[in-house]
């Protein structure tokens, strides 16, 4: 079975609107990253696409970079415009949310803020993190840390509740340690791809993890489970 947000690609690159289209949920939302939607319908999302074949044409796109876990998928982009378009070039990250086979929801982020700063600070977070050093890991986290799951329930809220739920973690699993699979950077934003073992001999899971910088600390990270 065809991934439908590979489907919606092959669609667009065909340029075959119905096509790109028939990919979508009826209720499909578009939205900036934590930010409320623009685009609330497959009807609404027509006028869109019609223009970005135009502006934007697959030819003219590179995927730098893509991860996916459970139903997301994301993708790291460059498109520069098409010939004859005013469209500016776009340096993207684009985050989907399948559902039922559908594209249910597409939240973009744009190359804002400083990269190498966000990448930097989820790097050093965790390196520490794998180092059990809950000081140097905690001082990576803003005050009002949010942990949330993508979408869903904001389970965690402020640096003091982050300290107490992961000096548990430390503790209950010394031998815990996050692999890096994939990262993607764009702007303030820095997606991990991460294999989690509790212990040496332990199953392994996997998460997505989507870290927000802001004025060099982490403010909130969204995870795929």
């Amino acid at each position: 079975m065809v991934h439908a947000v590979d489907a919606n690609y092959a669609a667009y690159a065909a340029n075959d609107l119905e096509g790109v289209l028939a990919t979508l949920a009826d209720d499909y939302t578009v939205s900036p990253f934590g930010g409320a939607p623009w685009l609330t319908s497959k009807d609404g999302a027509r006028k869109m696409y019609a223009r970005h074949l135009v502006d934007y044409p697959m030819d003219r796109t590179e995927v730098l970079g893509r991860m996916d876990l459970a139903n997301v998928t994301i993708k790291r982009e460059h498109s520069e415009p098409g010939e004859g378009s005013k469209a500016p070039a776009a340096d993207v990250m684009m985050i989907y949310t399948v559902r039922d086979g559908l594209i249910a929801r597409c939240e973009s982020i744009s190359q804002q803020g400083d990269e190498a700063a966000a990448v930097a600070v989820v790097a050093k977070q965790l390196e520490a993190y794998n180092k059990q050093d809950l000081d140097a890991h905690v001082a990576c986290f803003a005050d009002d840390v949010v942990i949330a799951d993508l979408n869903g329930a904001e389970n965690l809220h402020g640096i003091g509740d982050y300290r107490a739920r992961y000096q548990g973690v430390f503790a209950q699993y010394p031998k815990n340690h996050a692999e890096l699979v994939n990262r993607l950077a764009c702007g303030n934003v820095v997606v991990d791809h991460e294999r989690v073992r509790r212990s040496p001999e332990g199953e392994p899971f996997e998460v997505l993890a989507i870290y927000t910088v802001r004025d060099g600390k982490i403010a909130r990270v969204d995870f795929v489970k």
